[in-house]
Parts: structure tokens; sequence; C-alpha cells
């Protein structure tokens, strides 16, 4: 098992994945994820583009925590801190997605409380 995420400095964090779905409010099942970033960390839909950099600035230096083969490509799960903007900093799990010679794709992401 890889130790880091492959060419995590080049990854990929989709507006749609945060905005869209792990900070949507209204969304069906993000909706849940949503609830638990503004609580814990106050990063609200609007704060994506926050998000994204402190997760993809985080990918590198973070060690895998398991890795699972699927048909779509290899899953790398990974846990970071990142700093909320109400001061607070708490563990965020970030799955990311490395298919063929593609820069690693962040795929589900979620405040990891215990």
């Amino acid at each position: 098992m890889p130790s880091r995420v492959p060419r995590a400095d080049e990854a990929v964090v989709p507006e749609d994945k945060l905005a869209r779905y792990a900070l949507d409010p209204d969304h069906p099942r993000g909706r849940h994820k949503a609830r638990v970033f503004s609580a814990a960390l106050e990063i609200e839909r609007a704060d994506w583009r926050y998000l994204r950099d402190q997760l993809i600035d985080s990918l590198a230096d973070a060690p895998t925590l398991g890795t699972r083969v699927t048909p779509f490509g290899v899953l790398y799960e990974t846990l970071v801190l990142i700093d909320g903007l109400n001061g607070t900093t708490a563990p965020v799990a970030a799955i990311s997605m490395v298919h063929n010679d593609h820069p690693p794709r962040l795929v589900s992401t979620w405040v990891d409380i215990p």
C-alpha cells in the first residue's frame, strides 16, 4: 500500500463535488455532510474554494489510510486536518480516485467526527 496518494500535487477537486454535493444543504445525500461541515467548521457552500484549496494543500502530505481497487480506478483514503472559518481544526476524510495515468480526483469528503 502506498504511503501517499500518487501525484497528489496534481490533485483535482471538482467544484460539483463540493458546492453541489458535500456542502449543499439541499442535496438529498450530501445535505448530511453539509450540515456537519457547517456545524463543525462553519464552512458553507459559498466557501467551496476555501475547502478545495485546503484539501489540495493537505493531500500531498497525508498518509493513506487504505486503498481499494475498483473497476473505475484505485481509491485512496486519507485523513487531513482542515482549518474551519470558525477557528476550529477538524479531521476531514478525503477519498481520491486514480484512474490510469490521470491525476487523483476527489470523489468524496466528509468531516470525520468520532
